[in-house]
């Protein structure tokens, strides 16, 4: 019998140890979230009551179907430049009307930077918009909410040697910022 008390005792120590262990490692993921700089795609960054989450990022080409939704009113880019689309999702954890960045901007390990050029996609994220009260951009049932990435893009025109100096980092200010992101090209 007293060897069965050891035994039980031995393992609720065990337990304990394993709960609380687990504990650390859980609150250290929820630290990540304080870190600001270096994010890759999918972390969510809070900049104040604002939560970013840059999703998805890619070169654009005119000729596809569904690239040519984001490029509408676009002229052709130069022989040597791209267009890159950065898809975002916006929330607003506040009480308050928030409004985002007028721009964001991209800089790549030589030093080039480019700031998002306006948009006039349905899929766009507008520069200076307002996030209302616990709402998102884009908003629920929008066709950036419903389309087939889930998010409102940024768009860039940058050079393509730009592409290949990586890693090519989004730059957003905001409450508490800046934030990066390491894009993935």
């Amino acid at each position: 019998m007293e060897r069965l008390s050891k035994s039980n005792l031995f393992r609720g120590l065990v337990l304990a140890l394993v709960v609380a262990i687990s504990g650390l490692a859980l609150a250290a993921c929820g630290a990540s979230h304080e870190e600001k700089e270096g994010l890759a795609e999918g972390e969510i960054v809070e900049l104040g009551p604002l939560q970013y989450n840059v999703l998805f990022t890619r070169p654009l080409n005119r000729n596809d179907i569904e690239d040519s939704q984001y490029l509408v009113g676009k002229p052709a880019p130069g022989p040597d430049q791209m267009y890159i689309g950065v898809f975002v999702h916006v929330h607003n954890d506040s009480d308050d009307p928030q409004t985002i960045p007028d721009s964001f901007q991209i800089e790549t390990t030589a030093g080039r930077k480019y700031e998002n050029i306006p948009s006039k996609s349905v899929y766009a994220l507008q520069p200076g918009a307002t996030v209302e009260p616990h709402d998102n951009i884009p908003q629920v049932d929008s066709t950036a909410q419903v389309g087939p990435i889930g998010a409102s893009m940024l768009l860039f025109l940058i050079d393509r040697e730009s592409a290949e100096q990586r890693p090519v980092e989004l730059t957003i200010d905001g409450e508490d910022g800046p934030a990066t992101f390491d894009l993935d090209l």
